[in-house]
């Protein structure tokens, strides 16, 4: 009986979000929503508070949150081809708004690390984009010549995706790491 009463709670927050967002019109909802609650009305506090609580309301909130991201990946994307497409007056544009990008993009990691999502991954994803862009971008401004530097830099990125993929169990940082490093350490012995 008590999972019968939690799916009619459910039904009455999803009608209450439905009102509230006009995805119904407003008298199919008060219809739908005396006939779930065995015909008592909800006060207007009420409806407010379910509709808050739907699960719509959740998947609305978590897919904007990923369109916001998917923006955050291609705003980034042209920062990195600017940074690399500026000729050296100007470069350092880009280079700090990818760093306030970097930094934002950590700060959302690290706010939102205990419940990994789909948008968490995009976030990892961004973040060691945005640092190897960096790093590399710097490392050839101030050691254009010393491939000694690139070559470490390029290293110590790699090697960072490991130490994160295997802190944070994401297969993908470690392959890209592993991979990586092979192809560093083949061309440095070929060339």
């Amino acid at each position: 009986m008590d999972n019968e009463k939690q799916k009619k709670e459910i039904i009455i927050k999803e009608i209450t979000f439905w009102k509230a967002n006009h995805l119904l019109p407003e008298h199919y909802c008060d219809f739908l929503t005396q006939l779930y609650s065995g015909g008592t009305d909800l006060t207007e506090e009420q409806e407010k508070e379910m509709a808050k609580q739907s699960i719509l309301k959740e998947e609305k909130s978590s897919f904007i949150k990923m369109m916001g991201l998917v923006i955050l990946v291609i705003f980034t994307l042209a920062m990195i081809a600017l940074m690399f497409l500026f000729v050296s007056n100007y470069v350092w544009i880009p280079t700090i708004i990818s760093i306030v990008i970097f930094t934002a993009v950590m700060y959302f990691i690290f706010k939102t690390a205990k419940n990994p999502t789909i948008t968490t991954t995009f976030a990892y994803a961004t973040a060691a984009l945005l640092l190897f862009a960096i790093s590399v971008r710097l490392t050839t401004t101030f050691a254009s010549n010393n491939m000694m530097a690139i070559f470490l830099v390029l290293l110590g990125n790699c090697i960072i995706w490991i130490i994160v993929g295997k802190l944070q169990k994401q297969i993908y940082f470690v392959i890209s790491g592993i991979l990586g490093l092979v192809i560093i350490i083949v061309y440095r012995i070929i060339m």
